[in-house]
């Protein structure tokens, strides 16, 4: 592929961080990375600030080290996009009030940048497909486990969108009738059960009720917020709460990654994503149970692999996504 400039910027905004980084669309390497917390509690105002911010930072550090930029910035982000147009629909992982927000325009207000717009998951899927775990495959799922958990499906080398463009949302299958409330407003959806953010508010409320854990010794007071890393350590100490809670997260996320090669009868299966990146057991677990659940001839056949570029997989996809659209 001819692009005019062998460097670009990529986004991956999710409900923890906006991470940012400048990425050589040759090698798909990394040249240099910002990131900032999301705090979706403040609000959408917040948001573009921060965003801002973050590519002010990267621009900075292009100017300094005299990278030739693409006149645009691939964003990847968790929640409904209008790719043609540049514009979050809805976002309520991201912010309050983060709706119909033209992205493409604020930004380019700011830093005279186009905008080349998708959905984090199907970004990330993007970078693994050239650069990582799907590179030669033309027949993949791949499935992100964080704040939420998303999907995308590649068939024939191309994501798969369905009719309405959500295929993939895995995260919103049900996989227990009438139970717990999905951010989505659903009940019981996968997000509610395997995500990072389900899994914290069970071990928050059995420590509430008493219940001791090694958590207790990591969280700061300004910043009462679970983290992927906390859960890690939390399980090389053999924490039972912690330990409890990640298993019963990491058999829903089975059944339904199991559910997945039943239906879709997928070549690869790439799990990705905060939880997976940091705690090994969660991901070993999944892929048990996913092959336990799954139609026999399917599940040996799939092969279940995590990401290869890990955190940086979305950050790769989004430039790679933007150098393509403005090549």
């Amino acid at each position: 592929m001819s692009m005019p400039a062998r460097h670009a910027i990529g986004v991956d905004i999710g409900g923890t961080k906006i991470y940012a980084g400048i990425v050589d669309l040759e090698t798909g390497k990394t040249t240099a990375t910002a990131r900032k917390a999301t705090r979706p509690d403040k609000g959408a105002d917040f948001f573009v600030q921060r965003v801002g911010d973050v590519l002010e930072e990267l621009l900075a550090q292009a100017k300094s080290s005299n990278i030739d930029l693409m006149p645009g910035v691939g964003i990847g982000l968790a929640g409904q996009v209008d790719r043609e147009r540049g514009i979050v629909l809805g976002a309520p992982n991201l912010a309050t009030g983060l709706v119909n927000l033209d992205l493409d325009k604020v930004i380019g207000d700011r830093l005279s940048l186009h905008v080349v717009l998708g959905n984090d998951v199907e970004v990330a899927a993007y970078g693994e497909q050239v650069f990582g775990a799907g590179r030669g495959c033309t027949d993949f799922v791949y499935i992100s486990v964080g704040t939420g958990i998303g999907g995308a499906i590649v068939r024939d080398g191309a994501i798969w969108r369905g009719a309405t463009g959500t295929a993939g949302e895995l995260g919103h299958t049900v996989v227990q009738y009438n139970g717990r409330f999905c951010g989505c407003g659903g009940r019981g959806h996968l997000e509610a059960y395997a995500s990072r953010s389900a899994i914290t508010r069970v071990i928050q409320a059995e420590m509430e009720r008493g219940r001791p854990s090694k958590l207790s010794e990591l969280l700061r007071p300004d910043d009462p917020e679970i983290r992927s890393k906390m859960l890690a350590k939390c399980v090389e100490d053999n924490d039972e709460l912690c330990i409890e809670a990640l298993d019963e997260g990491a058999d829903y996320l089975g059944a339904g990654v199991g559910s997945v090669i039943s239906f879709a009868n997928p070549d690869r299966i790439i799990l990705g994503g905060g939880l997976i990146e940091a705690v090994p057991r969660f991901y070993e677990r999944a892929v048990m149970r996913s092959r336990e659940v799954a139609l026999v001839i399917a599940g040996r056949k799939v092969d279940i692999t995590h990401t290869k570029l890990g955190d940086d997989s979305g950050i790769v996809g989004a430039a790679w996504m933007a150098g393509s659209r403005l090549s």
